[in-house]
């Protein structure tokens, strides 16, 4: 107990040479810290780990860096077994996956810290909120790695069968490219949640597909938080940059998450795809995938969104797009206006509606609801994908 609250007094420290070195010293500091607080305190007294209790508190807060806690997200979703004859029937199974993710406290602590700290000006604390539109897209993600494929060729899942053949085949076609497309871009990301769980889950899953996985936002402290996350999850973090990463052996790390400061309505902070520097990279394709959540907020920006997209995808190649939107849009008539747009520089869109996570009257401990299921306005949140597709140059 004592080491960890020695450990917990010089965050302060860390937090400052975190701010000065760039996003990703926060990664290995934080790893360090983490790991070495409890390496020390179970060698040092030979007495079993406790278990921990989640958000546990990592930092208070300082002039260089909000107050932070540590969070276990399980991200669970259900999927369907196939029968083991044709006189059997498929079954209903959970897949969880469990995510470390470092955040604020909450948008309150976060607003307040922003206060205390003169930073009011521009902020915007919606960063620091875990989204049910993102704990969708993350069990969709999910859930899609673990699809498989029918007899015909095409990728079995239930979610488009309402559609027309045209909208099924788009649906299918991204679910496939999200489970081979070497190169994932969460847009937007803010705690990168849906990005995370993919890359957790990809890391496991996609046997020997090595990936990129790229988080995008306009705010830094969101990027951090980010890739701290990615490191106390195992995964290997990296500067966006021409040179491949390697780790022990010589080889690149299956999974490796990257981020950057972005605002696609800024002209020199706009992210395009020559600034990923990802065909300088040996991967298995040079093919992009973009992931986002409630991005949709202005009508007016829709056709900036639009060109963004199209933009961060692979120029000749192009890709697919999977955005999570609330049922009922923060702002009336944004998605209408992001179809036009899209449709005026080539693409296609899609919209379904997501089904809510549910117990599919099997036996489980507890609910694979959590309470950041709950939307802003008290109720159990709804959600709506959006496919978009781009064939490229």
């Amino acid at each position: 107990h004592h080491i960890y609250s020695a450990a917990v007094n010089i965050f302060p420290i860390v937090a400052t040479t975190m701010m000065s070195s760039g996003v990703n010293a926060i990664a290995t500091l934080l790893a360090i810290l983490l790991t070495t607080s409890v390496a020390i305190t179970t060698s040092a007294f030979s007495v079993p780990p406790m278990a921990t209790s989640y958000p546990r508190p990592l930092h208070p807060g300082g002039f260089s860096l909000p107050p932070m806690v540590e969070d276990l997200i399980p991200i669970a979703t259900t999927i369907t077994s196939a029968a083991a004859d044709k006189d059997s029937q498929s079954k209903d199974e959970i897949l969880q996956k469990d995510l470390l993710l470092v955040r604020p406290p909450d948008m309150e602590s976060l607003w307040e810290w922003y206060a205390s700290t003169k930073r009011q000006t521009d902020s915007d604390p919606s960063w620091g909120r875990i989204w049910p539109t993102a704990l969708s897209l993350a069990r969709f993600t999910l859930q899609s790695l673990h699809s498989g494929e029918e007899e015909d060729g095409s990728i079995d899942t239930n979610l488009a069968s309402e559609l027309n053949e045209q909208d099924q085949d788009i649906v299918k076609q991204a679910i496939k490219a999200l489970q081979t497309t070497s190169h994932i871009i969460e847009l937007g990301c803010g705690l990168g949640l849906a990005g995370l769980s993919f890359a957790v889950s990809a890391a496991t899953e996609s046997k020997n597909i090595k990936r990129t996985v790229t988080f995008l936002d306009r705010e830094p402290y969101a990027l951090h938080c980010v890739m701290a996350s990615a490191a106390i999850n195992n995964l290997a973090t990296a500067p966006i940059s021409s040179e491949q990463e390697v780790v022990a052996g010589g080889t690149p790390p299956l999974i490796t998450a990257r981020s950057s400061i972005d605002d696609w309505t800024s002209t020199d902070k706009n992210i395009s795809y020559k600034d990923l520097q990802l065909d300088a990279l040996d991967y298995d394709n040079k093919q992009t995938l973009i992931l986002a959540s409630d991005i949709l907020y202005e009508p007016s920006s829709m056709d900036s969104l639009a060109t963004k997209l199209r933009n961060l995808l692979h120029p000749t190649d192009g890709g697919y797009v999977l955005i999570t939107d609330p049922e009922k849009e923060r702002t009336s008539g944004c998605r209408s206006a992001l179809v036009e747009s899209v449709k005026e520089i080539g693409g296609q869109l899609v919209m379904l509606p997501m089904p809510q996570p549910k117990n599919n009257g099997m036996a489980m401990n507890k609910s694979m609801l959590v309470e950041s299921d709950v939307d802003i306005d008290g109720n159990l949140a709804k959600t709506v994908l959006i496919v978009v597709h781009f064939n490229g140059a």
